[in-house]
């Protein structure tokens, strides 16, 4: 088990890790790996190139990752108070609705539920800014209705699901097929393709195994067996099984954008998180070479770029993040509160409201 101070410290690792890896990638996310050579040197993006003064800005990635933790605190929030769990998709579900509302889309009034308004994250006017939106996501909330498992919204698959559900995995860290379920259900909000939300599912469960210091490897064969008992699990499990092969295969090489592309672009949740766990395995203690390998190709370089993040700003921790990619993260004050207050989880007692808290997370 993991010690509570180096808990934090890679809770921490994880949201920034995620953040910067958005940030890194967001600039080149539409350039095929050619043209992103010829702009940017033969190693390519290796900082932050979006603004001249060095600052580096997340996406939408990051943006919906905010308010994915925002509802898990919310409906943990709940459980503890009231005794009773099972709202965690209903509330993370409204809780994108706030983020919704920060992309300066109309809601019809139907959608304002109750304690819509509150909390802090919907109060943050950073956050009101559209960073590239999927359209998946934008579509499936402006529609009024969820998206589940059983009654699936779309038969969309983008990497929209998986970009956004680390926190889940940290929240529920010591139960590995709850994160794994919960987060699955989370996914399944936008995207009704069993690749899409099995791919949610599948990295909350191995952000979960990283919580407590199980190393990637074996995370992932720790997910793949959930996984595998699942419907529709078969794309998923293919092309994990095919990173796992890779990596092998290039033990003590480099892996390049061949490897990467052999993977596909991104665009999808399955190819998303394969490209991300590659490059996450192959260099799990190196944060900056892991990211940058997986930004610096043709496709969805800040989605990869942000998994990446996650997965290896986990193992890491904060403080194997190089600091100048701190220092210039636009909003980071924003990505560490979040960080912190997951690994806090819920300050109050069973019935007992802690008001600061509430104020933050009220559960509902």
């Amino acid at each position: 088990m993991i010690a509570e101070k180096e808990r934090l410290d890679k809770y921490l690792g994880c949201l920034l890790g995620g953040a910067i890896g958005d940030a890194l990638g967001a600039p080149i996310e539409f350039l095929s790996y050619e043209s992103i050579l010829a702009r940017y040197g033969a190693n390519g993006v290796q900082s932050y190139v979006e603004y001249t003064d060095g600052k580096g800005e997340f996406t939408d990635d990051t943006q919906m990752l905010l308010f994915t933790a925002e509802g898990a605190l919310r409906a943990y929030h709940r459980g503890v108070l009231n005794g009773i769990g099972g709202a965690l998709t209903q509330i993370t579900y409204h809780s994108y609705l706030r983020w919704l509302k920060t992309q300066s889309f109309p809601l019809p009034k139907s959608m304002y539920t109750f304690g819509f308004e509150e909390g802090w994250l919907i109060k943050r006017k950073e956050l009101f800014k559209r960073r590239y939106p999927g359209n998946t996501c934008l579509n499936a909330l402006q529609s009024g209705e969820m998206g589940s498992v059983e009654k699936p919204i779309n038969d969309s698959k983008g990497c929209g699901t998986v970009m956004r559900i680390a926190p889940i995995g940290l929240i529920f860290y010591d139960k590995r097929e709850y994160a794994f379920n919960e987060a699955l259900k989370v996914s399944a909000i936008t995207h009704g393709h069993p690749s899409g939300y099995l791919s949610g599912g599948l990295l909350a469960s191995i952000i979960a195994d990283l919580s407590n210091g199980i190393r990637l490897e074996l995370a992932i064969q720790n997910g793949l067996e959930i996984l595998e008992k699942l419907k529709g699990h078969e794309e998923m499990f293919n092309i994990t099984s095919r990173v796992l092969e890779i990596h092998r295969q290039f033990e003590g090489r480099d892996i390049s954008e061949r490897e990467i592309k052999s993977l596909g672009e991104g665009w999808v949740a399955e190819e998303a998180l394969a490209i991300s766990l590659l490059c996450a395995l192959h260099y799990p203690n190196d944060f900056k070479k892991a990211v940058l390998t997986s930004i610096n190709h043709s496709g969805d370089s800040d989605s990869t770029g942000a998994i990446t993040g996650n997965l290896v700003g986990l193992i890491v921790g904060k403080n194997q993040i190089p600091q100048e990619w701190i220092d210039n993260l636009m909003c980071r004050e924003i990505v560490e509160e979040v960080a912190h207050d997951l690994f806090i989880k819920c300050p109050s007692l069973t019935v007992e409201v802690d008001k600061a808290w509430h104020d933050k997370y009220p559960g509902y």
